[in-house]
C-alpha cells in the first residue's frame, strides 16, 4: 500500500452481507479521504446498500466517494477483473458460505446439540470463499492489504501453505479486548485509554470468554500495561475475566455483530488512513489464532506479544484453543485434521463425517455441509 497519506485510499469490501454492509457504512462516515466500493452478487441489494450508505453520509455532512459492483466469488476471473478495475489499497473479505450465527436460528435444543461440535468442523464454509477471493487477488495483478472476516484463526494458516493467506483477520480475539480494557480501567480507576491490553487467544477462547468468563480447557495469554509499565501481576485476572459475562455482558447474536464490525474497523480504518495502530487480529501473516499486532503507517505489521511472553509460548496457547475448537492440526501442506470428538457431533446430528481435509477437497466438503445442514434445518425447525 503506497498511496501518499493525503490521497484518498481505495477500500473494496468484497461481500455485501451483514458485516460487509456494516463496515462499508461506517467507513463512509469520516472526514478522511476514502474511496469505497461495495461488491456483491445481488444487483438490487448491493445498489440499495450503497445508496443507503451514501445518503446517510450526506445527511451527516460527509461526502465520501462510494459506489458498487457485482461479482460472484465462485467466478474467480470475474472477481479478478473487478479487483483490477478498482485497484484497491485495502481489500476486506466479508464472505462465507454460512455465517457463524446461522445455527443459532435453529430450534433451541437442536442448536445446543450442534453447537457442541464447536467451530472447527465448519471450516470449509469459510475457507473456500477466502481461497477463491485470494486466487482472484493473485490473478488481478493488484497487491492490496487483504483483511478477512471469516474464521481467520484457521483459514489463514491453512491457506498460507499455498501462499494464499490474507494478511490480517478481524474479530475473535479483538472482540473481548474492549471488555477487558473496561474492566481493568474500572478496577484501577483509570480512563480506558490509559490501559493497554495485549491478548493472545484462539477463536475458541475468544468466543468462550463472553459466555463463561474463562478460557475453559484451553489457554489464553494476557498482558496489561499502564504508562508503558506491565501491571498484570497486580491484577486478579481470573476475577476480572469472570466479570465479562456478568457486569460487562453485552448483546450477542446477530445484533452483536456491531462488536465484530467495530473490531473490523479497528483494523481497516488505520489501513485506510495510513496511520500506525496497536490492534488485535487473528491470522496475522498466516498465524494460528489471534495476537496483538503493531500496524505501521505503510500497512506492514508485526505481532507484538505481552511482556515476557516468547513466540513459542504464544504458539502453544493458540494451538490449545485450536484443538478445543475442533481442529487437531493444520499440516504444512494445508491439510486440516479434525478432532474426533467434534466430528462425532457433526456425524450424529448431520450425518457428516470428515477425519481430515486436503485443500483440494474443501469445495466438495463445503457443498456437502451446506446440503446436510439444509436438510437438518428443515426437520429441526427454527428458533421460536
Amino acid at each position: 500500500m503506497n498511496n501518499p497519506a493525503h490521497e484518498a485510499r481505495k477500500v473494496m469490501i468484497l461481500g455485501a452481507g451483514d458485516i460487509g454492509r456494516r463496515v462499508f457504512h461506517e467507513l463512509a462516515h469520516s472526514e478522511r479521504p476514502r474511496e469505497l466500493r461495495l461488491v456483491g452478487r445481488d444487483e438490487e441489494a448491493v445498489l440499495r446498500a450503497a445508496n443507503l450508505t451514501r445518503f446517510c453520509a450526506i445527511q451527516r455532512g460527509y461526502t465520501p466517494r462510494v459506489d458498487h459492483a457485482l461479482t460472484d466469488l465462485r467466478d474467480v476471473a470475474r472477481t479478478a477483473e473487478q479487483i483490477a478495475a478498482f485497484r484497491p489499497d485495502v481489500l476486506f473479505l466479508a464472505a462465507s458460505y454460512q455465517s457463524w450465527w446461522v445455527i443459532s436460528t435453529l430450534e433451541r435444543s437442536a442448536f445446543e446439540r450442534l453447537y457442541a461440535a464447536d467451530y472447527g468442523p465448519w471450516l470449509p464454509m469459510h475457507l473456500v470463499p477466502a481461497m477463491k477471493a485470494m486466487e482472484a487477488v493473485r490473478l488481478s495483478g493488484v497487491d492490496p492489504v487483504v483483511v478477512n472476516a471469516a474464521y481467520p484463526d484457521a483459514v489463514h494458516p491453512a491457506l498460507s501453505a499455498i501462499g494464499l493467506s490474507p494478511d490480517l483477520g478481524i474479530g475473535n480475539v479483538a472482540n473481548n479486548v474492549p471488555g477487558i480494557t473496561a474492566a481493568v480501567a474500572d478496577e484501577l480507576g483509570l480512563a480506558a485509554d490509559a490501559v493497554e491490553v495485549r491478548l493472545v487467544a484462539h477463536h475458541y477462547v475468544s468466543h468462550r470468554l463472553s459466555r463463561h468468563g474463562d478460557s475453559g480447557p484451553a489457554e489464553l495469554g494476557l498482558g496489561v500495561r499502564v504508562a508503558e509499565r506491565d501491571v498484570t501481576a497486580q491484577l486478579d485476572v481470573p476475577a476480572l475475566l469472570k466479570r465479562l459475562p456478568d457486569r460487562y455482558r453485552r448483546t450477542g447474536g446477530l445484533p452483536g455483530q456491531a462488536m465484530t464490525a467495530a473490531s473490523a474497523l479497528s483494523v481497516l480504518e488505520p489501513l485506510a488512513d495510513g496511520r500506525a495502530a496497536l490492534i488485535h487480529a487473528p491470522g496475522a501473516g498466516g498465524a494460528v489464532g489471534g495476537h496483538p499486532v503493531a500496524l505501521r503507517a505503510d500497512g506492514t505489521f508485526e505481532i507484538v506479544l505481552p511482556d515476557g511472553m516468547s513466540p513459542e509460548r504464544a504458539d502453544a496457547i493458540v494451538r490449545s484453543g485450536q484443538v478445543q475448537d475442533g481442529i487437531g492440526e493444520i499440516r504444512e501442506d494445508g491439510t486440516v485434521v479434525f478432532e474426533p470428538s467434534s466430528m462425532a457431533v457433526m456425524t450424529e446430528e448431520l450425518g457428516y463425517a470428515c477425519t481430515e481435509m486436503k485443500l483440494s477437497e474443501a469445495e466438495d466438503r463445503a457443498l456437502e455441509l451446506a446440503e446436510r445442514f439444509a436438510a437438518y434445518r428443515s426437520t429441526a425447525g427454527a428458533a421460536a
